[in-house]
């Protein structure tokens, strides 16, 4: 990798996780559709998932005394398979294929407030055993879903600081598991050593400095031009690097 790519990567991840440390989630997936744009997704979505499990970690630490185990104990639960049917799946998917996914979940992502409104009652806690199950799955091929996990998780008996420690943790976990299933099937990350040197220490940075830089702006514009950025990835992912390829 040049040097240019990794300032470029490493500057996004100290944005995107400065993002997360204001609004609580996103961060994770507008890393993923750019990291994308300079990295094969084979390559993408491991490496993400290292520089994610810092950020992860940073935030369990603060909100340690905050998480709600009988929630992560039945997301964790099942995650494992999870894990090897997405691995499985990855492993039979073309470059193309998981960049339209990656493209299609990004859209997704941007309607999950929309989901989170529909919602009339909160999400029974036996639900969190399918919910890891499926959240392993997709780790492995689109690399994130926190948004999704973020509106799933929105319950009356959870503070905001439970809400995000929790959600934190579903990070955590779900980028250990998939490291070592990218491990397993034979991924170098001594390869891109130098860039999760550098992009790592940014991600964790920008999570400690995040509030204070983003909190001085007016978050509805910012808000409104982050999703129009995201969603211009999205079409970029799936017309232009997805189906434009396989055309």
């Amino acid at each position: 990798m040049t040097l240019v790519e990794i300032a470029v990567l490493s500057g996004a991840a100290f944005c995107t996780s400065a993002l997360t440390a204001v609004v609580g989630a996103g961060g994770g997936t507008a890393l993923i559709a750019i990291m994308v744009q300079v990295l094969t997704p084979a390559a993408a979505i491991p490496v993400h998932g290292a520089v994610q499990l810092a950020s992860n970690t940073t935030r369990i630490y603060l909100l340690w005394q905050h998480m709600h185990w009988p929630i992560i104990a039945r997301f964790a639960l099942a995650m494992p398979l999870g894990v090897w049917l997405g691995l499985a799946v990855f492993q039979g998917l073309t470059a193309e294929g998981i960049q339209i996914l990656i493209g299609c979940f990004v859209l997704i992502s941007l309607a999950a407030r929309q989901i989170g409104n529909w919602r009339k009652s909160d999400v029974p806690l036996w639900a969190f055993v399918p919910i890891g199950f499926v959240t392993g799955a997709l780790n492995m091929v689109v690399g994130v879903i926190a948004p999704i996990l973020g509106v799933l998780i929105i319950r009356r008996d959870l503070s905001k600081e439970a809400m995000v420690g929790t959600l934190g943790f579903f990070g955590f976990l779900g980028n250990l598991l998939k490291i070592a299933g990218f491990t397993l099937i034979g991924f170098s990350f001594a390869e891109f050593g130098p860039l999760m040197a550098c992009m790592i220490p940014a991600a964790i940075i920008g999570t400690r400095v995040g509030r204070a830089v983003l909190s001085k702006m007016d978050d509805t514009y910012f808000l409104i031009a982050f999703r129009i950025v995201l969603l211009l990835l999205a079409i970029k992912l799936i017309a232009v690097d997805g189906l434009g390829l396989l055309g």
